[in-house]
């Protein structure tokens, strides 16, 4: 183990200067500590390795400074971000991080990965550990934690405030967010297998999670939703197809979606991308490359949300989602959009008002809701009006829930079929 304040890490140096000894520390991997207590400034992006545990004792807090040559949120990021490739064996323990109005610019377009937008950022991660973490004051361009092309990774004892999202989750396999404390004006976790082309580093399958003990803080103000579960559909590149910001399209047996500005203007595309890596400029449309390989569907599966108390008041607290506006269209007209599926809810405490517990117009399969008392709250079951989308009938199963009569209620065009087996008292 390395005492990072042995090798001059201080509370009395500026933020270049303790980024430049962190860095060297950590760039040769092992066990990092920083064990004197105090306030650290940072104003540079850390990068962190293979192999690598980063912790900070009792009393420790990272305060973010501006960077002197250009606007950068980022405080820690893998160092596969830059070439994509996945790094392994990383923790970090006991990261408590005051953001002080630092945050990225121009929403993650000048981000090292388009869409790349968080204080912590790891993308291409296996065998990823978030212990005892705390993130104060979250900017409106910037998450606390955003992590993308991962397997395995685990989130545990966090503290996030500010206003935008707490965790944002990318395409994955394998997570476990447990004993949360959220007050963000937006979602405090994001399960975005789509999301806006500025706002997710790739699109594809979230699998195989548990969301446990989590609080979603009350406050005076909120937007979004205590988690938004997003996902979408796309095609095949053809000549001449009409695209707008965050549109997708397969390639070259890649991945790739237009970068613009989201006001709904829609560009003619006569030139196929083709390139490997980052943004290329095609017909006067920007292209991110944002998959190695072709897929054309995305959504979330097998996932558990356990133990959660919903105490501020939203319009909805649950969002099952399909975008479909000037920021993103999750369906390309002629796509087949495959269901979010196997989605459980267990011991769910409506602490505050919430119109609709569940608000869905993405198609679903497998909904369970257990051990909850719905209370004046809905599950509601609604469509998008977008010529080719067809909502199958959507199951949802009820097992000791309390409700009443109008707590399952749909949009003519969205079927479903509730199946109770056991009710209430």
């Amino acid at each position: 183990m390395k005492n990072a304040n042995l090798y001059g890490f201080s509370t009395e140096n500026d933020g270049l200067t303790n980024a430049k000894i962190l860095q060297e520390l950590i760039d040769g991997g092992g066990e990092i500590i920083v064990e004197t207590e105090g306030v650290y400034d940072i104003s540079k992006t850390i990068k962190i390795g293979d192999d690598t545990t980063l912790r900070f004792a009792k009393g420790v807090q990272i305060r973010r400074q501006p960077n002197p040559t250009h606007r950068n949120g980022m405080l820690l990021i893998n160092k596969g971000i830059t070439t994509h490739t996945y790094n392994e064996n990383i923790k970090i323990i006991g990261l408590h991080i005051d953001c002080n109005n630092v945050e990225s610019g121009d929403w993650g377009v000048d981000s090292l990965m388009v869409g790349l937008r968080a204080h912590v950022g790891m993308i291409y991660i296996k065998n990823l550990v978030v212990e005892d973490f705390e993130c104060i004051g979250v900017q409106k361009c910037d998450y606390a934690i955003q992590v993308s092309a991962f397997e395995n990774i685990h989130l545990e004892k966090l503290y996030i405030t500010g206003d935008k999202d707490g965790v944002h989750l990318g395409w994955g396999k394998g997570f476990v967010i447990r004993n949360g404390r959220f007050c963000t004006f937006d979602d405090p976790i994001a399960l975005n297998a789509f999301d806006y082309a500025t706002s997710n580093t790739h699109v594809g399958w979230i699998e195989d999670g548990i969301i446990e003990d989590c609080y979603d803080l009350d406050a005076d103000e909120t937007t979004g939703y205590f988690c938004r579960i997003l996902g979408g559909a796309w095609t095949d590149w053809f000549e001449g197809m009409q695209v707008q910001h965050s549109d997708t399209v397969c390639s070259y047996g890649r991945v790739y979606r237009v970068i613009a500005r989201p006001d709904g203007e829609t560009y003619a595309s006569y030139t196929p991308p083709s390139h490997e890596f980052g943004t290329e400029t095609y017909d006067g449309i920007n292209w991110a490359c944002v998959r190695d390989e072709a897929v054309y569907d995305c959504g979330c599966r097998n996932i558990v949300l356990r133990d959660i108390h919903l105490q501020k008041k939203r319009y909805s607290a649950i969002g099952l989602a399909l975008n479909y506006d000037v920021y993103a269209r999750s369906f390309y007209q002629g796509c087949t959009i495959l269901p979010h599926e196997n989605i459980e809810f267990d011991n769910i405490f409506l602490e505050n008002k919430a119109k609709y517990f569940i608000e869905s117009n993405h198609p679903t399969k497998n909904i369970r809701i257990k051990n909850t008392d719905l209370k004046d709250s809905a599950v509601y079951y609604m469509t998008t009006k977008v010529d080719g989308l067809i909502y199958p009938e959507a199951d949802i199963t009820l097992e000791n829930v309390i409700r009443n009569e109008n707590s399952i209620i749909g949009d003519e065009g969205h079927p479903f079929k509730i199946i109770e087996s056991i009710k209430g008292e």
